[in-house]
């Protein structure tokens, strides 16, 4: 971008109110990124204050925090290639908002067929044979937490695709706002239709997948001998929590990114030439506004919530090696 363009931003961020200045640094998603990782940070050092042994304990489950770190650097590497190296604003990339949760479900699912037994296999005992099933482990917050995303995902990539309007064969990818009573062209933007939404959905199906079967792999997986059985189905809990909680985080992201689109693309007044010469603004026909508006405003703050999360499995997987590589294994270590 142009040094001028920058400058001109300052300029016009030092003169604003502050509420219109907090909305508008709001309204980027790299900002809310920087807030999400900043608080995950703070949430760490409140809560474990440095490394501990539960975090040499989960150090099994770092390979979930590069998942984590894959998906966070895949979602704001593609913010920042269309944002600030190309100029992607009229574009229709489709993949758009499935690219993560894709990148999420191929992680996922790598994790669930390596899971393997790294001690022979533990001798028969109430403990070990009881049937055990994806939800054994399962975060039960945690799973509802997922369900509800992915029903309103869908049910908001629903309604907006059945708003979208296709202008070429096959592509579902803008509104049309029309303005009653006045003869004038419609106003037509950029908005999530059918063309986003398909792969998203796509994209969430396979995560949702990817996760049961992990969750299924993580539980089913006979009990190695050697290893306490407490200790064991603690760091089976810990894998699925932080299983469950990439989805979400992944969800979320992806939801806070489709609603912030469809708001950029609202428009609520246009103006128009009267027979008699004057300018004036009539107001717009938009459908589900209110959804849209209340959408907008919630947009950030699961970006930053999304964020937040995937830093903290980050940073979590990061305290457990680093703890590995500075103490020395207990005889008793949960391996998963």
């Amino acid at each position: 971008m142009n040094p001028e363009h920058f400058w001109n931003v300052g300029n016009r961020m030092l003169q604003a109110p502050l509420p219109e200045l907090v909305w508008g640094l709001l309204s980027s998603s790299v900002v809310c990124a920087v807030l999400g990782i900043a608080i995950a940070f703070v949430a760490a050092r409140v809560r474990h204050g440095g490394p501990s042994g539960a975090a040499v304990a989960r150090v099994g489950h770092a390979a979930i925090g590069v998942i984590a770190l894959a998906v966070g650097l895949v979602w704001i590497g593609d913010i920042a290639l269309r944002g600030y190296v190309i100029d992607m604003s009229a574009a229709v990339s489709r993949w758009r908002f499935a690219l993560a949760p894709v990148v999420a479900a191929a992680g996922v699912a790598a994790w669930a067929v390596t899971r393997r037994a790294t001690q022979p296999r533990r001798a028969a005992d109430a403990g070990s044979v009881t049937r055990r099933t994806w939800v054994t482990f399962g975060p039960r917050r945690g799973l509802v937490a997922l369900l509800v995303a992915m029903v309103v995902a869908v049910g908001v990539m629903v309604v907006f695709g059945r708003m979208s309007t296709a202008f070429e064969p096959g592509l579902a990818a803008h509104v049309a706002m029309e303005a009653p009573n006045v003869e004038a062209p419609p106003v037509v933007t950029v908005f999530p239709g059918w063309a986003y939404g398909i792969p998203l959905l796509a994209g969430a199906v396979a995560l949702a997948a990817a996760v049961v079967l992990a969750l299924h792999r993580n539980a089913a997986r006979p009990f190695p001998d050697g290893v306490r059985l407490d200790l064991e189905r603690r760091g089976r809990a810990d894998a699925a929590r932080d299983i469950v909680a990439l989805a979400v985080a992944t969800m979320l992201l992806m939801l806070g990114g489709v609603l912030r689109l469809a708001r950029s693309a609202a428009a609520d007044t246009m103006t128009v030439q009267m027979p008699s010469g004057h300018l004036t603004s009539v107001q717009l026909a938009l459908p589900h506004a209110d959804l849209i508006m209340v959408g907008g405003i919630a947009a950030p703050m699961l970006e930053i919530a999304g964020s937040s999360l995937l830093t903290l499995l980050v940073v979590r997987a990061a305290a457990a090696v680093h703890a590995r590589r500075r103490q020395p294994a207990p005889p008793a270590e949960v391996r998963v």
